[in-house]
């Protein structure tokens, strides 16, 4: 909202009567409370959304480790992008794909030994 918007508001609020000052509290403060809700629904809305894709792909992980254990993978939600020997190969397969947030991790081996691309 502009300054100038805002200033001249506020003007118009200062010659209201006392009992119009209150209802414009009080429609003010339930405008407030209303965006808030808005915000608080939208933001659980967008939780609960991440948590569902944090357990596709560990449910992926966990499906796929006998034939991906050793590597890194990409992940496009549960779509496999590539694999990998390091984290770098596996980046620059997400991004060559076109997807900017690719969630790339290792795949530890069934026997539990594995490198974490290191020298």
């Amino acid at each position: 909202m502009p300054t100038e918007l805002l200033e001249n508001i506020k003007q118009q609020a200062a010659a209201l009567t006392f009992s119009e000052k209150a209802e414009l509290t009080a429609f003010l403060h339930e405008q407030g409370r209303q965006a808030q809700t808005t915000r608080t629904v939208s933001e659980d809305a967008e939780l609960a959304e991440k948590e569902i894709i944090r357990q596709q792909r560990k449910e992926w992980m966990k499906e796929n480790r006998q034939k991906y254990g050793g590597l890194y993978v990409a992940l496009d939600g549960v779509r496999l992008l590539g694999t990998g020997r390091n984290y770098a190969e596996v980046a620059i397969v997400a991004r060559d794909a076109g997807v900017k947030n690719a969630f790339i991790d290792y795949v530890m081996p069934l026997d539990g030994e594995g490198s974490m691309g290191g020298w």
